[in-house]
């Protein structure tokens, strides 16, 4: 599956899959400049309930993390000629709370920087996932993240 693009079937203008129930919808977005890792994200997410949006630059992820909020957000560090980090500083600018999972090449002592900075920044990072990507791992952390974003908005539909 792809990500979610303008004309899709079963999508909306924005490129998001349609929903009967807005508020209770999970929204990721899947930043990544490779389009196969973005359909790989993208499978898995929709397995955990998510609806994915796909951004491939940075200059796109920052236009729809400006326009719209997710229920969490994963990262790839290497965005052609720039970096992950700049989104991590938007996020950060932002003051941005959502999940967002780390998923690059880049060596572990990259990926473990680059959490130990958005941790810095205040964001909301978890444990790196390591490319090619670890489905299980992926799986697991996108379940957890889908049940407590679910939690949440039940609660909050229910005025709690």
């Amino acid at each position: 599956l792809e990500p979610k693009t303008a004309g899709a079937i079963g999508a909306d203008a924005g490129g998001r899959h349609r929903s009967g129930n807005r508020h209770m919808r999970k929204e990721l977005l899947v930043i990544d400049d490779t389009n196969l890792h973005q359909s790989i994200v993208s499978r898995i997410a929709t397995q955990a309930g998510f609806v994915t949006t796909g951004a491939n630059s940075v200059g796109e992820a920052a236009r729809l993390l400006r326009g719209q909020s997710f229920d969490c957000i994963t990262l790839d560090l290497s965005l052609g000629e720039q970096s992950g980090i700049e989104i991590l500083q938007l996020l950060a600018e932002l003051r941005c709370r959502t999940p967002v999972i780390v998923i690059s090449s880049s060596e572990n002592s990259v990926r473990d920087e680059t959490v130990r900075i958005g941790n810095f920044l205040n964001l909301n990072l978890g444990p790196p996932i390591p490319k090619p990507i670890d489905l299980a791992a992926l799986r697991n952390t996108l379940g957890r993240i889908a049940d407590e974003t679910q939690r949440q908005k039940l609660a909050t539909q229910a005025g709690w």
